[in-house]
Order: structure tokens, then C-alpha cells, then sequence
């Protein structure tokens, strides 16, 4: 018995999956490494302070990003899972507006609106990946329904 190939559109879904994966991982990372760098650069000199809880609290973040990213990285996602992982990202999302132009405006640096181009991404890619698997598990019953077997020289469908 032969392994069929993937419909491409998992394909694809597949490798969207894998650089989300990739990114939140690698900023996770760096977090979770290098705090102080992260700070430093996000933070306006107010607040950019490295004293020990901050550089804690900045390295839990990457910890706990950098465990989403190798869970993304390594699961089998279904249209479900991955509209689940896009409404995740609303609160990351009310983040960046709170702190870019609400009531935080003036704690991070310009460098935030980075972090919401990274948000929107991820959000879209999840509803994109849903949607292109979406399209593949309708296929496939579609497949399913023609490949009927034939009784007394008729389909199922013809009944």
C-alpha cells in the first residue's frame, strides 16, 4: 500500500504552519535568551528598566512563546485548531491597540506596530490555513461521493 500525497493545499497550510511556527519560536527565543536586548529596544527609556523583574517577566513571555511555537511547529492542525489559534491572537491584538493608541500609548516604542504587523499574520495565516483545509475536506467527499460503488449498473447517485 502506497502513502497518498497530501492535497496541495495542505501543502501549503503545512508550510504557513511551519513559518508561524519558525517566528513565534525565534522571538520567543529571543526573549527568553536575551531580555535585556528585548527591553531595551521595546520599551521607551522610561520603563526600559533590566532590573530582575522585568528581565523575568520578559523571559516567561519567551518561554511560554517559544513553547507555542514548538507546539505549532509539531502539530497535526485541523480547520478547528487553526481558527482557534487565529481568535487566540484577538487578545494580542487588543494588546497592540491598547499600548499603540489607547490608554498605554507612550510605554512602548514605535518598534510595537511591528509586533501587530506579526499579530495580524499570524491571525490571517490561521484563518487562511482553516479555510485551505477547509477546501481540501470538501473535496475529498466530493471524491468520495463519485468513487461510490456501482450496484445492478447504477451509482447511489443515480437512485
Amino acid at each position: 500500500m502506497t502513502p497518498q500525497n497530501p492535497p496541495p493545499n495542505a501543502i501549503l497550510a503545512q508550510r504557513i504552519q511551519r513559518l508561524m511556527a519558525v517566528g513565534y519560536s525565534g522571538m520567543g527565543s529571543w526573549c527568553l535568551l536575551f531580555p535585556s536586548t528585548v527591553i531595551g529596544l521595546s520599551l521607551v527609556p522610561k520603563y526600559a528598566t533590566t532590573e530582575y523583574t522585568p528581565t523575568l517577566l520578559m523571559r516567561c513571555f519567551g518561554a511560554q512563546a517559544t513553547t507555542c511555537g514548538v507546539l505549532l511547529g509539531t502539530a497535526n492542525m485541523t480547520p478547528k485548531s487553526f481558527v482557534a489559534f487565529g481568535l487566540a491572537m484577538i487578545p494580542y491584538l487588543g494588546f497592540n491597540y491598547w499600548f499603540g493608541v489607547g490608554p498605554g500609548k507612550g510605554v512602548f516604542t514605535s518598534l510595537l506596530w511591528l509586533d501587530f504587523v506579526g499579530n495580524v499574520t499570524f491571525c490571517a495565516g490561521s484563518f487562511y490555513c482553516a479555510w485551505l483545509l477547509g477546501q481540501d475536506g470538501e473535496e475529498e467527499e466530493e471524491e468520495e461521493e463519485e468513487e461510490e460503488v456501482e450496484v445492478g449498473g447504477r451509482s447511489r447517485k443515480d437512485e
